[in-house]
């Protein structure tokens, strides 16, 4: 099984005619969102955290107790060691072109066998100098079916396999709107997404990324107050290491970081991350463009302040 869909991987589909369900499946909880087409927007049906247990984890039990739609498939979100991104500047070529030559150019990016890997890729924009910049996303195959099979043995059918990295990009973008002329016109935009145990850096230039990384830090480490604690000046220094690669390699600097996952959560955290990077830096609400529907806005009124954990889920559900 390919990773699905990747022409599309920033770009939500507004064209939706049914439900979409994103399912983002962490370390310590799993994260569901379902959205049905509601004129030009959507309306956000259900979001929901499911806690998963410290005595074990029984994935096709947990499945099963979702309670999803009869009949509907769902768009899962895959991260870890076994998932891999690379950005590749390249000589330009056509979208079939680019396609034929995947097999002959991922090896030189890849630290796996092309044959243990799920690989797909995407041009993301035309450079100077007749070249391209396009990215490369790969899965190890016995990690996706690994996954997919909890699935399959719950009845639940997957319709597409996305990159984590990849869904919050693609929730942001339609979120923010983000685009030509909408970021710092010298700049870039950052994206930490932080869960329990990792955080995802993403950079964005008008809405296309540029960089991408997993670091292994996340809210179970940042526990001491403010940034000061050891793994605090760790985080600080991870994500400030991943910006001057970044600003080195493009000659941009990052003007603005946009925080999700449970760690924006964290009192403080954007003023204190402000303060240590030097960068403005304030939490987003991947619900902000929908129409909640009355029944979950009765059942959690707390959904806006634990938003920005939906994030990848949202993203997954926008494909």
């Amino acid at each position: 099984m390919r990773l699905q869909n990747l022409k599309s991987l920033i770009s939500p589909n507004k064209n939706k005619k049914q439900l979409s369900i994103g399912l983002d499946w962490g370390i310590s909880a799993l994260k569901l969102v379902i959205l049905e087409p509601d004129a030009n927007t959507f309306l956000l049906k259900e979001a929901k955290i499911i806690e998963f247990s410290s005595q074990g984890l029984n994935p096709e039990s947990v499945i099963k107790d979702l309670n999803l739609p009869p009949a509907s498939g769902v768009n899962l979100g895959i991260c870890g060691p076994g998932v891999i991104l690379r950005y590749v500047k390249t000589a330009k070529m056509s979208a079939g072109e680019f396609k034929s030559s995947l097999r002959f150019e991922a090896p030189q990016h890849l630290p796996f066998a092309l044959e243990e890997l799920n690989l797909d890729g995407v041009i993301l924009k035309d450079l100077a100098d007749n070249r391209m910049l396009v990215i490369l996303a790969a899965a190890k195959k016995d990690f996706m079916e690994k996954r997919l099979k909890a699935f399959q043995e719950a009845g639940v059918r997957v319709d597409i396999v996305d990159i984590d990295s990849l869904a919050l990009i693609n929730a942001f973008n339609y979120t923010c709107a983000c685009g030509p002329g909408n970021d710092a016109a010298s700049g870039a935009t950052a994206l930490l997404n932080i869960g329990s145990c990792f955080t995802s850096i993403n950079v964005l230039e008008e809405g296309i990324p540029h960089f991408s990384r997993d670091i292994s830090i996340g809210t179970r480490a940042l526990s001491g107050p403010g940034l000061t604690s050891e793994s605090g000046a760790n985080f600080v220094a991870e994500i400030r290491k991943s910006f001057d690669y970044y600003e080195v390699d493009s000659s941009l600097f990052i003007k603005k970081i946009f925080l999700s996952g449970g760690g924006s959560r964290v009192a403080g955290l954007a003023d204190n991350l402000s303060a240590a990077l030097g960068i403005s830096a304030e939490p987003w609400n991947p619900f902000a463009k929908f129409r909640i529907c009355e029944e979950l806005k009765e059942r959690d009124r707390d959904l806006a302040k634990a938003s920005a954990q939906f994030a990848v889920a949202t993203g997954l559900a926008l494909r």
